[in-house]
């Protein structure tokens, strides 16, 4: 079979380096779009998240403030009580007896409950009047100063842009340490009050519960037992406003953290809002590229298409960037 010279088979168009890389930015720009779509929605999960964790550390700390509100009415009342009792006494002094002394075979037992004893009794006359009670009780104090300095902020109720800028310079694991620090040490002096306080009870029930011979000697021992009384409310009076006051630190604790997961909760929701835009951006970049492919001389096409990817991935860059950075 002959063939004719003169035909010569055609050569393949010589494909340029914008034939070649095309495809591969318009797949490209298509995922970076489906990647920043997913990581924003994850944000946006982030930052439901945070906030319902707001909303319980604010039940939390509402439990608190309401306890510690529970706890000074009932320290008025014992303070009203205390007063009324002074005044059905006569205003005459209380007078407790010492507790009796240890005997050598005493176990430990006995032992215990001779001292809390003497400790109640301490609390009932070594404090006179008004001052009866529990001792003072220094809680743990707040060591990071970025909790103390949002603490404070909440305290004199500065605008909540302003409290939310230093939650967000607060450790999430310093607050919880500092929950934890506070809510021991005071269920320890709660622990350690408790015996006492049951124990100065009986030390006032025992003046209450007298035998008078005549009528001078009862009128004697009634005025005897109401001061007592009124030194035993006077001392709840003291323990209600102590306890009062460790519930409202609690509580300024639990707000501090509330505050730390709002201003968590922020974060993450700008983050899923950064990542949105950088997703409609790669999105407008896939366009381009695609309209760039299907026309032999679209170089315009791909600067334009080039130029939205650097966008995009800017956006998607700046999402990331720590708060520290931008001021915030």
């Amino acid at each position: 079979m002959s063939s004719d010279p003169s035909a010569v088979p055609a050569r393949e168009e010589r494909k340029s380096l914008l034939d070649k890389i095309g495809p591969a930015v318009a797949v490209g720009l298509t995922a970076l779009a489906a990647v920043f779509g997913s990581m924003s929605a994850a944000a946006l999960q982030q930052a439901m998240y945070w906030k319902s964790q707001a909303a319980q550390d604010q039940s939390k700390s509402t439990n608190q403030w309401t306890l510690a509100g529970f706890k000074r009415d009932r320290a008025l009342i014992m303070q009203a009580t205390a007063a009324q009792m002074r005044a059905a006494s006569g205003y005459v002094p209380a007078a407790f007896a010492a507790p009796p002394a240890l005997s050598a075979t005493a176990d430990e037992a006995q032992k215990k409950a001779h001292e809390l004893l003497v400790k109640a009794h301490g609390w009932l006359t070594e404090l006179k009047g008004d001052k009866a009670g529990p001792p003072r009780v220094n809680l743990p104090e707040i060591s990071d100063p970025a909790i103390k300095e949002l603490r404070d902020a909440i305290e004199r109720r500065e605008p909540e842009a302003d409290q939310l800028a230093k939650a967000a310079k607060v450790d999430k694991a310093a607050i919880n340490q500092a929950i934890d620090e506070l809510e021991k040490a005071v269920e320890q002096v709660d622990k350690d009050w408790d015996p006492v306080v049951k124990a100065a009870a009986r030390l006032v029930e025992g003046q209450v519960s007298f035998k008078a011979d005549g009528d001078d000697d009862r009128r004697k021992k009634a005025g005897l037992a109401a001061a007592a009384q009124a030194v035993g409310f006077e001392m709840e009076q003291r323990r209600y406003r102590a306890e009062s006051f460790f519930n409202q630190s609690i509580g300024f604790l639990y707000d501090v953290r509330v505050k730390v997961s709002t201003a968590e909760s922020d974060r993450h929701r700008k983050k899923s809002q950064t990542l949105g835009y950088a997703m409609l951006v790669a999105q407008i970049g896939a366009v381009a590229a695609s309209l760039a492919l299907s026309r032999r001389k679209g170089f315009s096409l791909w600067l334009v298409a080039g130029a939205i990817g650097v966008v995009a991935i800017g956006f998607g860059g700046y999402a990331f960037l720590p708060a520290s950075l931008l001021g915030g």
